[in-house]
């Protein structure tokens, strides 16, 4: 009953529309319930006194009377399914922009797939939900009430004949109720499901194809689909059992009516046009049952989707705005990371005790092996996540005690898997600022040293490059993500090993640019190749969550300490591929 109060809570802001299409279906269902008291009066009044002088008003009255029922359908149709259309559209945006601001930790637990389905899938659940299933159900109980009360009127004896399959049908609905409610939350999990197998194997169908895993793909995407087919079924087997049922119960009414009603007109204690205009009575009071059990049906695939829709809306972001607060317009650019322990989840502690501090306009490189948490603290000065203890401050603001948006519009990431969008290249590099001119846009390429590049695409900048960039080498997505970075203008530039997929030459002059990029601003390098990081200010080494030295390369290459080691290391494996080479080419 929670889902569904909230499922109706979430109509309120609708309520004119709602009032309006509430009025009409009102005067519809007066409308309705006049047809067989004309019904009545041609029997008694004309075809009983063979008196054909009434027959003409009453037809005509009787036309008019179907042409409002008709008039005032029209309208109610029309408002109902545009209002389930805008409610929606309204969820289904207000359940994107509530996803775009979860912390990165829920997006890490929950499949894309799933997400896509919540949005898509559910949210269009709810749409019969809305056009059937709230304001009709108001309506049919009240033309039930008033058949009920004309039918009383007319006979009571033939009324309560009537009312002898209502007992049963309500039990029946109840047992429906409490037997379908599950069978349509699986249908809705499993369906998620799919979208999730789905998006898993497209976004992977290079991995697939090359290593010719498309059958295997086939068999799982199948094994989810039948999944889904049989959750389906059993939910069709449900209702296409019970629906049946319940209208052979309700059609013995009609018939216990019709066999009461002979009876009585036989015995002259009611009259043929009563007994007429009962039967078209008793139609009116089982449709409104048999539309009411089948809107229950859709209230409970409703509930189910709503049961997730809300589960999703009702979770937390693990990083959020603290009470009170702050926005910095001007940042200088001094950090420090004091005392700070992190780990992912309930998982083990991935940093211990990092304590360490950049200047205004410093570059600092993070080194160290894989796993050591160099992109961890990244994350951690962006924060995508929260320390578990100490602090990380900004300009000697504790980070938790900043507005997100004015963070992040101070800090620009250069990741090592670059995400572009299946747009154009301008669109991509302006995404960091919407209203950059083309000036500066070009001006951001060419630091990136990107703009030859795109100068020799058939469309430049205007050119479509698909999904995640899938028609750019690997370097060259990478040089866009570092011409969008740099036009963000930020005070701090985070680069997680930002030049690892490019060629040695496009390398060398992207560090060459970088170099006035990173003038005036505190940056962040996680190095891949240490060859590029020598010229930092600071190097940190990392090993194990923990820092093992800090000093720029000159001092900890003379200390023959962890960066040392690993310096030497790659500097003899480039020495030995370079041999290889060679004795390739003789």
């Amino acid at each position: 009953m929670q889902v569904l109060k909230r499922l109706l809570g979430a109509l309120r802001p609708y309520w004119l529309t709602l009032l309006v299409t509430g009025a009409l279906l009102l005067v519809l269902t007066g409308l309705e319930l006049v047809p067989p008291l004309f019904q009545r009066r041609i029997v008694d009044e004309v075809i009983g006194t063979k008196d054909l002088s009434r027959l003409g008003v009453l037809l005509g009255v009787l036309v008019l009377v179907y042409a409002l029922i008709q008039i005032a359908n029209a309208g109610d149709l029309y408002l109902r399914h545009s209002l389930g259309e805008r409610v929606i559209y309204d969820l289904r945006v207000r359940l994107y922009d509530y996803l775009q601001r979860l912390s990165l930790s829920f997006f890490e637990r929950t499949s894309t797939g799933e997400l896509m389905s919540r949005v898509t899938n559910d949210v269009e659940a709810l749409e019969q939900f809305v056009t059937h299933g709230s304001s009709l159900t108001a309506v049919d109980l009240l033309r039930l009430v008033g058949t009920t009360s004309i039918l009383l009127w007319m006979d009571w004896r033939l009324a309560l004949v009537a009312l002898l399959p209502l007992p049963i049908i309500a039990v029946s609905l109840r047992v429906f109720n409490q037997r379908v409610r599950p069978i349509y939350r699986n249908v809705r999990a499993r369906l998620g499901d799919i979208n999730s197998r789905l998006q898993d194997s497209l976004a992977g169908i290079r991995v697939v194809q090359a290593f010719g895993r498309e059958d295997a793909e086939l068999e799982h995407f199948a094994v989810e689909s039948g999944r889904y087919y049989r959750a389906r079924v059993r939910a069709i087997r449900t209702w296409a059992t019970f629906f049946p049922a319940l209208h052979f119960v309700s059609s013995l009414g009609t018939v216990l009516v019709l066999g009461a009603g002979a009876w009585l007109v036989v015995e002259g204690q009611t009259s043929l046009g009563t007994l007429v205009a009962f039967l078209a009575y008793v139609t009116s009071l089982y449709d409104p049952i048999r539309r009411l059990t089948e809107v229950d049906n859709v209230i409970q695939q409703a509930i189910a989707a709503g049961e997730r829709i809300f589960e999703l809306l009702d979770t937390e972001p693990d990083i959020q705005d603290a009470p009170g607060a702050i926005a910095l317009d001007q940042v200088r650019g001094e950090v420090h990371f004091d005392d700070v322990h992190f780990r992912y989840g309930t998982g083990d502690e991935v940093l211990h005790d990092v304590d360490f501090h950049m200047a205004p306009g410093e570059v600092v490189a993070l080194v160290g092996p894989s796993g050591a948490g160099k992109t961890s603290i990244a994350n951690l000065l962006s924060r995508f996540y929260d320390p578990i203890h100490g602090c990380i401050t900004l300009d000697g603001h504790d980070l938790r005690t900043l507005q997100l948006v004015s963070l992040r519009r101070h800090v620009a990431v250069v990741l090592q898997d670059t995400f572009l969008f299946n747009t154009t290249i301008r669109e991509n590099i302006r995404y960091g600022q919407p209203d950059a001119t083309e000036e500066a846009i070009a001006a951001a390429a060419r630091v990136a040293h990107a703009h030859e590049f795109i100068m020799e695409l058939p469309q430049g900048y205007d050119t479509e490059i698909g999904e995640r960039g899938v028609r750019l080498s690997g370097g060259q997505k990478q040089r866009l993500a570092l011409a969008r970075a740099v036009l963000a203008d930020p005070r701090i530039l985070i680069l997680d090993e930002a030049t690892s997929s490019v060629d040695a030459e496009a390398e060398y002059l992207i560090q060459q640019a970088m170099q006035d990029v990173l003038r005036g601003r505190t940056a962040l390098i996680i190095a891949h190749r240490l060859s590029t990081i020598r010229n930092a200010d600071k190097i940190i080494a990392l090993e194990e969550g923990r820092i093992r030295e800090i000093g720029n390369h000159g001092e900890l290459m003379s200390r023959g300490g962890l960066y040392s080691q690993l310096y030497r290391r790659q500097m003899e494996l480039v020495g030995d591929e370079l041999i290889t080479l060679q004795m390739m080419d003789e």
